[in-house]
Parts: structure tokens; sequence; C-alpha cells
């Protein structure tokens, strides 16, 4: 792995060089919303800053939980944090993500996601059965405005042998002003309804990950519809592109949105708003360690690619890396840099995840003054954020919708907990 990536480095330096850019990291921000190094490393530089108390204040408890066991322990160490975040979370929080399982069977949270969704944008689905589709368990929906058909998709929602592990959305065709319409698929590995006992309970984590990924196929299908000169869809600067499904996980974590659907599958009781309070405060907990860790992998492909490869000590510079951002102490034989793979498809901007976070916390708050379920302001951030799509700057969309630039006070109130 080593060789492979010293080369890719050297090429992307050398490519970015010849025309004219002093660096790869130079050359692939600058179409971002970004637009440059300084900005890109002032950047990670406040993130760090805000994240940092919080990621002391969680270490801290995390090396009290880790002593129990351990009492001549020194450090939490990365093969540590799953582990010992939860025992935190069980012993101060008195929660088990097992206790909400039984009030997300897959189908009432697919229902509940779309009711929910085609309620705020003014939308209707409606199942064809008898649409052709790549596996029986995949789903066909056409979407309606009114009596109007407007976009199609597929929801590829169940594992299976040889399928796509992770979730995610796919563009399958674009929509034009002539009648096409715009069509996408989601994939994920949901439980499935047609296994075991057909409960098909879910993690909310998973419902998390549901709402997410929806709301990258109503970017999708609200933005791609134009004509051949102006159409830009979704193909927004790629530090933005994360935020329009970030701001959707929030409503994942609303009582009055839950209750709509998480109801359970035995008893049909409502999922009690005190259990939420208490899954909400568990996952609160860790929160200081995981985005600082997100963090040391922004500084991590940003600074390898802001410097000239050539003669670069790699292990030199991963060491320096976890002594400036890790929340965990870097050992011998880490070699981060031969599983890190958005290294290929990111390079220098993995930054983008936290950007585009603190854009759609900032988003958010018109949400949080007006109400979850607002439909003014619902169709607002619709016309504002949703339709327009690629075709103009992303920077004056949010400028749009907030009526001002955005900014880090609402991530900041997010990550210290005050939001």
């Amino acid at each position: 792995a080593l060789p492979i990536l010293l080369e890719l480095l050297q090429k992307r330096h050398a490519y970015a060089t010849l025309l004219g850019y002093p660096s790869w990291a130079a050359y692939v921000t600058e179409d971002k919303m970004i637009k440059s190094t300084e900005a890109t490393d002032a950047f990670i530089r406040q993130i760090a800053g805000i994240a940092r108390p919080r990621m002391e204040a969680d270490l801290k408890l995390l090396l009290e939980r880790k002593r129990e066991d351990e009492p001549q322990a020194d450090a939490i160490q990365v093969w540590d944090r799953f582990y010992y975040v939860g025992k935190v979370r069980e012993a101060n929080f008195g929660f088990d993500s097992r206790t909400v399982r039984p009030y997300f069977p897959y189908a009432q949270v697919r229902t509940g996601i779309l009711d929910l969704y085609g309620e705020l944008f003014g939308l209707r689905f409606v199942q064809d059965k008898d649409a052709e589709v790549w596996h029986e368990s995949v789903e066909a929906f056409d979407v309606y405005e009114g009596d109007t058909h407007t976009a199609r998709f597929f929801l590829d929602m169940h594992p299976r042998d040889g399928k796509y592990q992770h979730a995610a959305m796919f563009p399958i065709q674009t929509g034009l002003d002539n009648g096409r319409m715009p069509m996408a698929s989601l994939v994920c590995n949901f439980p499935d309804p047609s296994k075991g006992d057909g409960k098909a309970l879910m993690e909310h984590k998973q419902v998390v990950t549901y709402f997410h990924e929806f709301g990258h196929l109503i970017h999708h299908l609200l933005a791609t519809r134009g004509d051949y000169v102006k159409l830009a869809g979704i193909n927004v600067e790629w530090d933005f592109v994360e935020a329009p499904s970030q701001i959707l996980e929030e409503w994942a974590w609303e009582p009055n949105v839950l209750q709509r659907f998480a109801l359970h599958v035995e008893t049909g009781e409502k999922l009690p708003a005190d259990l939420i309070t208490k899954m909400k405060a568990a996952e609160e907990f860790g929160k200081g360690v995981n985005v600082m860790r997100q963090i040391f992998y922004t500084a991590y492909s940003y600074y390898l690619h802001a410097q000239d490869p050539t003669d670069m000590d790699l292990d030199a510079f991963t060491s320096e890396q976890f002594d400036r951002f890790s929340p965990y102490p870097g050992f011998k034989g880490n070699y981060v840099y031969s599983n890190f793979g958005h290294l290929i498809g990111y390079s220098a901007i993995y930054y983008t995840y936290q950007w585009s976070l603190v854009i759609a916390k900032d988003l958010f708050t018109r949400f949080r003054e007006a109400g979850l379920q607002d439909r003014a302001t619902a169709e607002a951030y619709r016309q504002a954020i949703l339709e327009p799509g690629g075709t103009r700057d992303a920077a004056d969309l949010v400028r749009d919708f907030l009526g001002r630039d955005f900014n880090l006070d609402a991530y900041k109130a997010w990550l210290v907990g005050q939001d």
C-alpha cells in the first residue's frame, strides 16, 4: 500500500503543479465552497478548537471507567473506544439500544418516513407493484405532486449475497423539461421482513441512516429537472452535497416525529418520550471523541495533499497527525493510510463532511424556530435549497434560505451540548 499511495500522491502533485497550482490540495479545493487551502487550514483549526474541550471531557470519563478494569491504564486506545463508550452510556444514562428496537420494525419505519417527507415537501408516493425491478425484494414508487406524475424511485433496502454493503443513493436518470422524469434508487441493508420472524427490527442508528439517505433521494428527485443548457441537478459543490441529508437526520430524534410511526411491534404502544430522552442523552456522550476522530481524518487527508510528496516519510507524517488531532494515541504499526479508503476518492477533501455538517446545523435553526413539521418552512427550504440544485452556488442557496451567510454558531452549540 505504501509505494502505491506515494506514487499516487506524486502523480497528483505533478498534475496540480503542471496546471499552475502549488499542491494537489490547492487544485482540488478551488472549485468547492471553501475555495482555498488557506480557508481549509483555518477551518480545520477552528473545528478542532471547538471539539477539543468536549473530547478531553469524554476521555476523562472513559479513562475513569477503564481504570475500573485496568487500574494502571493511562490512556484510551483506539481499540477501546466502542467498548468503553458503550459502558459509560449504559452506566451513566441507563440506556440500552436494544430497548428501542421493538418500536422500529422496518415496514413501520418505511411508511413513517414516506409519510413525513410527503407532507414536508408536498409530495405523494404511490407504490407500483407491477414495475420491473432487478430483484424481488426491490420496491418501485411513483412520485406525484398533486395529480402530476413527476418522478420514480426504487427501494433496494435489504441484504443479499453479492449486494453493495453500505447505504447510498444512486441516480438512474436525470429529469428534463421535455418530460423525462428523474429516477433514482436507494440502496441499503436494513432488516428484511421476509426473513426470520418477519418483524425486521431496526436499530435507531439505522433509522437515522434511513432519514439521511432518503434525504439524498428527495434532493435528486426535486433538483434534476431542467433543460439541457441550464441543468445541473444535484451536482452541487462537493462540500455541500451532504448538507441536505445531514439536516434531515434531525427529524429522527424528534419525539413528535418518532411517535408517529415508532409503535411497539407487539403492543402498539408509542415509543415513550422518556425513552427518547434517554436515547438522546446517551447519544450525546462520546460526541467529542467521535467528532475529533473525524477531524483527525479531515486533517490527515488535507495535509497529506498540501505538500510536496517527494521524499515524504509517510509514517512520520502519520505520527505527527496523531499527535496534533487524534483523540487516541498513535502506536507502532498503525498504517492508517492503508485502510483510509477516502484518500482515493476524496483525496484532500475529507473536510467536506464537517463543512456540510456546519451548514446543516445552521440550516436547521430555521426549522428549530418554526417547528420541524412547519409546512411553510419546509416549502421555503425546498424552493431555496433542494430545487435549484447545482444551478447556483451553494453559498447563495444557503443565504437565500437563512437570510444571511452561514456560520459556526449552531455547530458549536451542538458540539458543546447547548442546542
